[in-house]
């Protein structure tokens, strides 16, 4: 690309015009992504979550997926900000910026939140950021500096900066007493199979459940399963919200044999119910459109009034 060729005026005029076309790509990638995420397509490609996807499919930094992602849920939400996103008044900065106040000062108000963004439109981040400032300083909700920072010194280890509370810092010197251990890094790793093997790797499940005809799957075919997937999702290795799941579907005959039992995590298990039982019937269940109790009060109102 020979860009000298062009006048001052013509790569000035062509340069805002690229700009606009980058926002409206940016609105259609929003788009994509929520349609990726309502199939749960990232399950299909061994990914655990849409920003697991993001991350490793689209090559994005963490920080560039969640604003993304964030960002379109938020748009979800408002769709009214589509137009503002498309033409480029309102910034993925802003979006995010403005999403952090909802979430801090719990305003879930949709009038509310779109006056907001109304009064954050076509400002540069510096000028948003001191009204989101200004308005957190408002509602109480400005947040002291992050207790706990995390930083990647290796590929097998971390520095953690923490702080604890006398209290949590009395029981650490009480274990370290006890094991006769001076790293902590042993000591929190101590601590956390102690833990995993009382509270997770075998759940008890209540005695005298029917095991004929029921979609109840036995403890023992619970804890075969899970020592055979080493405690991770068998599609996407996650260790999250993991769940038992049928092969073949119970609904088609599936039985709660050993072979036919997966341990999925919760997003690779609704995958696989799109597609065994298709978006359509799934979406229901995965994506409910219900509307708001405002909503309804509303629709209540306008009916009783147009009755009078």
């Amino acid at each position: 690309m020979n860009l000298e060729k062009y006048s001052d005026q013509e790569l000035l005029v062509k340069t805002k015009n690229l700009v606009k076309e980058e926002q409206k790509l940016l609105s259609v990638i929003l788009a994509h992504l929520e349609e990726i995420e309502r199939r749960k397509l990232y399950a299909d490609l061994g990914y655990k979550s849409l920003f697991d996807y993001c991350l490793r499919e689209l090559n994005y930094t963490e920080q560039q997926a969640w604003r993304r992602i964030n960002a379109m849920r938020v748009i979800r939400k408002l769709p009214e900000l589509k137009n503002q996103v498309d033409d480029g008044s309102l910034s993925l900065s802003n979006i995010n910026l403005a999403s952090s106040l909802f979430k801090d000062a719990k305003i879930n108000s949709k009038e509310k939140q779109l006056e907001i963004f109304q009064d954050i439109t076509n400002t540069t981040k510096t000028v948003c950021e001191e009204k989101i400032f200004k308005l957190k300083s408002y509602y109480g909700v400005l947040k002291p500096l992050a207790k706990t920072v995390i930083k990647k010194t290796s590929n097998d280890s971390s520095r953690v900066h923490v702080n604890l509370s006398s209290e949590t810092l009395r029981k650490l010197e009480k274990i370290k007493n006890l094991t006769k251990e001076q790293d902590f890094d042993k000591i929190i790793s101590l601590m956390a199979d102690n833990y995993i093997n009382q509270k997770v790797e075998v759940k008890r499940e209540t005695k005298n459940v029917p095991v004929r005809n029921s979609r109840y799957i036995p403890r023992k075919v619970k804890e075969t399963i899970y020592k055979r997937a080493n405690g991770e999702c068998e599609n996407c290795k996650s260790t999250y919200n993991l769940e038992y799941e049928h092969i073949v579907p119970f609904s088609m005959g599936g039985t709660n044999d050993v072979s036919n039992i997966n341990l999925y995590c919760s997003n690779c298990n609704k995958r696989k119910a799109i597609k065994d039982f298709g978006l359509k019937k799934m979406d229901q269940y995965l994506n409910p459109k219900h509307p708001s109790g405002t909503e309804i009060f509303r629709k209540s109102i306008k009916q009783t009034l147009n009755q009078k």
